[in-house]
């Protein structure tokens, strides 16, 4: 028998992305041509169309866990260095 997963960021990861797809690109018809694809669809305040945009939300946020976890996980937060002894010169001579 398969043993069922419990809810994960990893688990989310595909849905999420295209989720932030569906976002970008309604985004996208928002800004060049002023015309929302989820409201023309589903209508302008229906639940449907609510449901999606928090949706969209929802996986913005998991995206942002997932990436917050995997600068966790290498040990060092993005932008900070350590030292490693060496120092280079423009020359390349060490």
């Amino acid at each position: 028998m398969h043993k069922m997963n419990k809810l994960s960021i990893d688990n989310l990861y595909i849905p999420s992305k295209l989720l932030i797809i569906i976002g970008a690109l309604n985004w996208g018809l928002v800004g060049l041509l002023n015309f929302d694809l989820v409201a023309a669809i589903f209508g302008k305040k229906s639940f449907v169309s609510r449901l999606i945009y928090t949706l969209v939300g929802l996986a913005g946020v998991c995206m942002i866990m997932k990436y917050k976890a995997q600068c966790l996980v290498k040990g060092q937060p993005k932008g900070e260095r350590k030292y490693s002894g060496k120092q280079y010169s423009w020359s390349g001579i060490q």
